[in-house]
């Protein structure tokens, strides 16, 4: 008897680490056709064989052609189902599969894909990415890191990612004059308009003072790296000030942009009472990575190492009067991009504490699949963040959207009705918090599966007269404004952040 039970307990422990993954497209148009992307991994995030698996599709929604039953091929671990049509009798489409594994003696298991909203006329598409990777050309972590064409392999792939980029530190980079050439090459190959979008970029870290970690991209793939032939430019905290890494960057002429992260770190911070912000090189803030949150000095994911005391973070960059829009990101140093596991450690060694299972995803609103369209958007602020799961999510104040700045008016000078509309993946219970001017304003709780199945409205009313709570005389935006952005937590941990929205008082 004893033997039956380990066996059963061996079969069921092999799977507790599996994910099956389905992934659709995030926003459709009624009628329109298209793929469920399927993918599988082990524990430790990387692909395993089905194993004999098979997929029962009950209780999906708003898709059409789906089949009763799919068994997986044992000898792989993706899979796609093809010709799928959305239909306009649900606002939300989702694949639903029961699993029927016979390693598992009977027990049964579910499986979601991410929601996907459906419009008549979809007014804007929605991609999913990681923008924050490294490989073994960083020069850090080196035996767990991994070839930079693994990278685009792997989110590809496995991650079904949109987009991805492998944002090396500097330091390797410049170690081997074949890694920046091979990095171009590399995110030329794999940029595909439609199916899956590249960026070339890299990681340039300054010392505390100097502008602390930014990473920088580019919208060509012959733009060259960043380099200082001096000795103030080695080190993992260089003292060479951001401003060099820009000024650099104006010269060669290629489009690009930067984005700070862990600004809220115990060491090697970025603070906003400093004298530098240039909202026309950095639209977006990295706002949480496995890491942990640069949101504000407390939160339910402090950063790793430890959090400083310095007006360093987001909220504190928005009372500055900067206008960031937000993403994550992974900053995977086991060049896993848009995975979920836990940071693998040294062989023979006792799991590290360090990290979050949660990754961080960058969701960007734009009208198509290229780089061109998604660059675009990102220094347009058309973006918001997840730690990992695709959840829907849009913030509105009247007409305007987050990313987008709007003059008060009349209309506005009372009574603000801010929207949060949300659609959750696989968690039943939302808590929204409103944040006005980097304060939380009021906070919502939702419970009931409908979360997950339909489209939800929150609505906060802000009635206080906007000349009295406008923020005035901020070190980077002296005229008067409102700055709204929404944080959504779930029971399973996960967040998601939109964009602020900007009223400027006219």
């Amino acid at each position: 008897m004893i033997d039956e039970h380990l066996k059963a307990a061996r079969a069921v422990s092999a799977l507790m680490g599996t994910r099956i993954q389905i992934v659709i497209p995030s926003i459709l148009a009624e009628g329109e056709t298209f793929d469920a992307r399927i993918s599988i991994t082990g524990a430790d995030a990387l692909p395993v064989c089905a194993m004999g698996c098979k997929l029962h599709f009950e209780g999906c929604l708003g898709i059409e052609g789906l089949p009763q039953t799919l068994e997986l091929d044992p000898n792989s671990s993706t899979a796609v189902i093809s010709h799928l049509t959305a239909m306009g009798s649900s606002p939300v489409a989702l694949v639903r599969a029961r699993i029927e594994q016979q390693s598992a003696q009977g027990r049964v298991a579910g499986v979601s894909s991410n929601p996907a909203w459906i419009f008549k006329e979809p007014p804007y598409r929605l991609f999913w990415g990681d923008l924050h990777v490294h490989t073994n050309y960083s020069n850090c972590h080196a035996w767990r890191c991994l070839d930079p064409e693994w990278c685009y392999d792997y989110a590809q792939n496995i991650s079904l990612l949109d987009f991805v980029a492998a944002a090396d530190h500097l330091r390797g980079i410049a170690a081997d004059t074949q890694r920046w050439p091979r990095l171009q090459a590399l995110a030329k190959r794999y940029n595909i308009p439609g199916r899956f979008v590249t960026f070339p970029g890299f990681e340039s870290s300054h010392a505390q003072g100097y502008g602390g970690d930014n990473n920088a991209y580019y919208l060509d793939d012959d733009a060259p790296y960043f380099w200082l032939e001096r000795e103030d430019m080695h080190g993992a905290a260089p003292a060479v000030h951001l401003r060099e890494l820009w000024e650099q960057l104006d010269r060669n002429r290629k489009p690009y942009f930067t984005i700070p992260h862990h600004t809220g770190r115990a060491r090697k911070y970025r603070a906003w009472d400093e004298d530098y912000y240039n909202p026309d090189r950095e639209p977006l803030f990295e706002i949480y990575s496995s890491w942990g949150s640069s949101e504000m000095r407390h939160t339910r994911l402090p950063i790793s190492g430890g959090n400083n005391d310095a007006p360093s973070y987001f909220v504190d960059a928005l009372k500055a009067g900067t206008r960031f829009g937000v993403i994550a990101s992974s900053d995977d140093h086991a060049t896993l991009p848009g995975s979920v596991h836990h940071f693998r450690t040294e062989p023979y060694c006792n799991p590290s504490l360090n990290g979050y299972s949660h990754k961080g995803l960058a969701a960007v609103r734009a009208p198509e699949l290229t780089r061109g369209a998604l660059f675009g958007a990102m220094q347009k602020r058309s973006t918001y963040a997840t730690t990992h799961a695709r959840s829907l999510v849009d913030m509105t104040v009247g007409d305007g959207t987050m990313g987008q700045e709007m003059p008060s008016g009349q209309r506005l000078d009372k009574t603000r009705k801010i929207t949060v509309r949300f659609t959750l993946e696989g968690s039943a219970s939302a808590k929204v918090t409103l944040m006005r001017n980097g304060v939380e304003f009021d906070t919502r709780s939702l419970r009931g599966s409908e979360i997950m199945t339909s489209v939800n409205n929150v609505v906060f009313e802000d009635a206080q007269d906007i000349n009295k709570v406008a923020l005035c005389g901020t070190k980077f935006h002296p005229e008067p404004f409102l700055v709204y952005y929404a944080r959504i937590e779930d029971r399973n941990g996960e967040h998601q952040w939109t964009s602020p929205l900007w009223i400027d008082l006219i």
